[in-house]
Order: structure tokens, then C-alpha cells, then sequence
């Protein structure tokens, strides 16, 4: 019988091992990092609505960035004690370009483009206005997860149910959503939907062994013959000896704090796209998701925050906003423009930045805390920031916010803002996003007919990654 096969036939004994037999990979995985072949991963954090530039750049010149880069004024101050693990290339254009200007990406207005166009650099269809092509984080994971798994793809807060609701596309005309309660994502990595409440939550915060909980089908098994008993024997003890190691290593802790988790299982459904839940569940995303990809369960991930247009009213950690974040990026009472300017919007909006801000920081700690070798899984990483949009009053689509940290094993520049403009700010012709999601597949190790990856997304589009991103 085959291993997997006997396990998931044995009464429910499939729980956790999504999670173990990764980390199984991850143990044989060790001698490949020790010789400099470590496992890279790419995880996206998208962001809506666009940014405040005026205060959203480092306040330093080009070149090395230090904590000094990040002032309280800026919105990214909460990133300062991660600077030297930063790379921030400025200039950046999308492609397809906005504003109607390539005669093959027409359809759809800014809002959509800057959705579907984001991670794809795919032109929209008629008709649905979804991407006519793959995202970057579904390419990648094609090659880089265990099995080619799609990538683990969630989202915090409402999700529109129209093109404004996705980023992450399968393929053509495919998009996939993101799912928004941690606690259906958490099931299923664990693998534990099929068992009772209380099991669940044992497995889950890891109160005793996962071969505890089904003892007695084991029991059953091993009245099989000799041969296959030793079998069942040996693979017992090896579930054991991977929980021992995870305990004592100290190193990858393959379950959530047993508050967190219970935290995440009394979570209200009918609530979690709710703007009192948003921080609340956004955290507990960012919690799964660095467990998920510092145990190997996938390797390559989203994170999408609101939907494009859209997005909450920020009433927490200082904020008393009346208006929801497409509005303030308006600075408009109204969503179409047609009411009355907002007093103090762009302060508001700096508040909205340095927020997520905030929330990426909180990712990128997670995500440090994991040990990997003589590093961390974000070491091991590229944790690519990018937004819906630039600046949103204009729905501008050149200048776009791009940040990245981890240099992927080494491969990307670290501690660095890099001009990538040749003509001014407003530059649409030098570098096309499109060159940038190239990089980042070659970064995490994606090959294209055999070599480096040199083409992405529309045909028309530029060749070739971003050398100058390159350590």
C-alpha cells in the first residue's frame, strides 16, 4: 500500500501531516541548505487604493538605507529596524499601462487594471475585466511548492465579488480566490476538517501527539502481517522522532500558541469580513502564513488586503476616520467624486500607509523569528509590498510603491533604494513592473525552458529582470 495512501486510510490519521511530512522534506532539505542550496519562498502583501508619495518614500538620498531613511514623518518609519534587510526600487511603471495608453489593454478602467494587471502585467477580458493570463505567486508556486500547489492565497476583510475582489490568477479568465477566515485556512493545512471540534483544537495547539488521537486505528493496523507491521512501526517512529525534534530544536515551531489557536477557532464567520475584525484577522493570516511557510506546508503565498475601490473605514490604533479608505484616497466624501473634499486628507491617507506599514512589519518579525541555518526563513524569502495603485486621487500607475524584503538566499540587494527612473517620476517607458516580477521569479529559483527567466506577461511587453536589483 502506498505510504500516503495507508495514512489517509487509517481513521483520520491524515491530521497534521500535511505539516509533518513537509517538515520530513524539510529535515532531508537540511545537507542542500548547509552546501548553500537553501529553499526559497515568495509571499506577496497587496494593498488597495493607493499612497500618500508625498510621505511614503525614504527621506535619504539613493543608496544605502539606515534607520535614519525612515522618520517619524514617513510612512514607513515602522519599517526602520528592518532597513538593511530592505530593497525599495522607486520608479516603477505597470504593464500594461494605465490610462488607455497600449492599444491592446483597453478594457477595464484604473481600478480594474491596477487589479488584475498587478501580478499578471496581463491585459484584462472583455467581459469579466478578470487577467488573461497567470500571477507571479501561482507561476512560482507552480515549480517551488511541494507538488506544484496552488499558493496559499488569502485575503483580510470584504471581498468584492467582482474584478475588484482578486489579484491572484490560475490562468486565463481564472482567478482564485483569496480565503478570508483563518480558521478554514488553518484547518486545512493541519488537515483536520474531518475530526470533531475537540480534536481539532488538541491537534491544533499541539496538547499531545497527533498519533494520540488515533492510537486505536493504529492499533488495528498493526494486526497486519509481520512485514507490514514493521512498517507501520518504523513510520510511527518517525512521526515521533519529527515531533520530538520539533520540540526540543526550538527552531520551527509547526503549530500556533494554543490562545492564539483557540483564538482562531472561535472566530465568527459571519463576521470575519468585517471592518471591527480586519486587524484582528489580518494578524492571525500573517501568523498562519509564517507557520505555513517556515514548516514547508507551501512555500509560496498572498496576503490581499480589501478590495480595489473599496477597502475599510480605519477606526482603531489612533485612527477615528470617518470616510473608508477609497473615499480618503479621493479626498472625497463620495466614492464617485461627487461630494466634498475631505479637511486633511493626505494625513489621513500617510495614517493608512504607515498602518500597513505596521502590518507588513508584523510579517516580516514572524517571519525573522523562524531560524533557517546560520539565517531566517525571511533571509530565505522575497516579501514583495506592492499596491493597487500609486498615487490614488490620480489613479496613477507609474511611480508604483514596490518594497521587498529578504534577498531570497542572497540573490536580490539588501539595505537599498534604487532609482529606477530615467525620466522623471512620471516616467512610462524605462521600467515596466512586469521586468520586476521576473526578478522576483528568478530570485526564488523559477526556471523558463530550462534556464533564467526572461519573459513574463504580455507578449508586447519588455524581456530580461532587473539587473541592477541584483546583489
Amino acid at each position: 500500500m502506498k505510504r500516503r495512501t495507508f495514512l489517509r486510510g487509517a481513521g483520520g490519521v491524515a491530521v497534521a501531516l500535511p505539516l509533518l511530512e513537509s517538515l520530513h522534506w524539510r529535515r532531508f532539505m537540511s545537507t542542500a541548505r548547509a552546501a548553500g542550496d537553501p529553499q526559497k519562498r515568495l509571499l506577496v502583501f497587496f494593498t488597495c487604493n493607493g499612497a500618500n508619495l508625498q510621505s511614503f518614500y525614504p527621506t535619504t538620498g539613493y543608496g544605502a538605507l539606515t534607520a535614519e531613511s525612515f522618520p517619524d514623518s514617513c510612512a514607513l518609519s515602522p519599517l526602520r529596524d528592518h532597513a538593511s534587510r530592505l530593497l525599495i526600487p522607486r520608479g516603477i511603471y505597470m504593464a500594461p499601462r494605465g490610462f488607455n495608453f497600449d492599444e491592446y489593454a483597453k478594457v477595464g478602467d484604473d481600478h480594474a487594471k491596477g487589479m488584475g494587471h498587478k501580478l499578471t502585467a496581463q491585459p484584462l477580458i472583455d467581459g469579466t475585466l478578470f487577467a488573461s493570463g497567470p500571477s507571479v505567486d501561482q507561476v512560482a508556486a507552480q515549480q517551488i511548492n511541494p507538488g506544484g500547489k496552488q499558493a496559499l492565497t488569502t485575503m483580510v476583510g470584504y471581498r468584492a465579488n467582482n474584478q475588484l475582489g482578486y489579484v491572484s490568477f490560475s490562468g486565463s479568465d481564472s482567478p482564485v480566490t483569496g480565503e478570508n477566515n483563518p480558521w478554514l485556512i488553518f484547518q486545512d493545512l493541519m488537515g483536520i476538517g474531518d475530526l470533531d471540534a475537540e480534536a481539532k483544537m488538541r491537534i491544533a495547539t499541539r496538547r499531545q501527539s497527533v498519533l494520540d488521537l488515533v492510537e486505536e486505528d493504529f492499533g488495528q493496523l498493526k494486526s497486519l502481517g509481520k512485514e507490514d507491521a514493521q512498517k507501520v512501526e518504523m513510520h510511527l517512529d518517525s512521526i515521533r522522532d519529527l515531533e520530538l525534534e520539533m520540540a526540543g530544536s526550538g527552531l520551527i515551531a509547526c503549530a500556533l500558541d494554543p490562545a492564539r489557536a483557540a483564538e482562531i477557532e472561535a472566530l465568527n464567520p459571519d463576521t470575519v469580513a468585517t471592518d471591527a475584525e480586519y486587524k484582528r484577522v489580518g494578524q492571525m493570516q500573517m501568523d498562519i502564513m509564517a507557520m505555513a511557510i517556515a514548516c514547508g506546508a507551501t512555500n509560496v503565498g498572498s496576503i490581499q488586503w480589501g478590495s480595489g475601490a473599496g477597502g475599510p473605514i480605519f477606526t482603531w490604533d489612533g485612527m477615528a476616520h470617518e470616510y473608508n479608505h477609497h473615499k480618503l484616497s479621493h479626498g472625497n466624501t463620495k466614492d464617485d467624486n461627487s461630494g466634498d473634499e475631505v479637511a486633511g486628507y493626505l494625513e489621513l491617507i500617510t495614517q493608512i500607509d504607515r498602518w500597513y506599514a505596521e502590518q507588513y512589519r508584523y510579517l516580516l518579525d514572524k517571519l525573522h523569528a523562524y531560524k533557517e541555518g546560520e539565517g531566517s526563513v525571511l533571509d530565505n524569502s522575497a516579501v514583495v509590498w506592492c499596491n493597487e495603485l500609486a498615487d490614488g486621487k490620480g489613479h496613477t500607475f507609474y511611480d508604483l510603491p514596490w518594497i521587498i524584503a529578504g534577498s531570497a538566499a542572497g540573490y536580490l540587494k539588501q539595505g537599498q533604494y534604487v532609482q529606477m527612473w530615467q525620466n522623471g517620476e512620471t516616467d512610462t517607458d524605462t521600467s515596466p513592473h512586469n521586468r520586476l516580477l521576473i526578478t522576483l521569479l528568478n530570485a526564488v529559483g523559477v526556471t523558463q525552458n530550462g534556464g533564467p527567466v526572461t519573459e513574463f506577461g504580455h507578449a508586447a511587453l519588455a524581456k530580461g529582470e532587473f539587473m541592477q536589483l541584483r546583489a
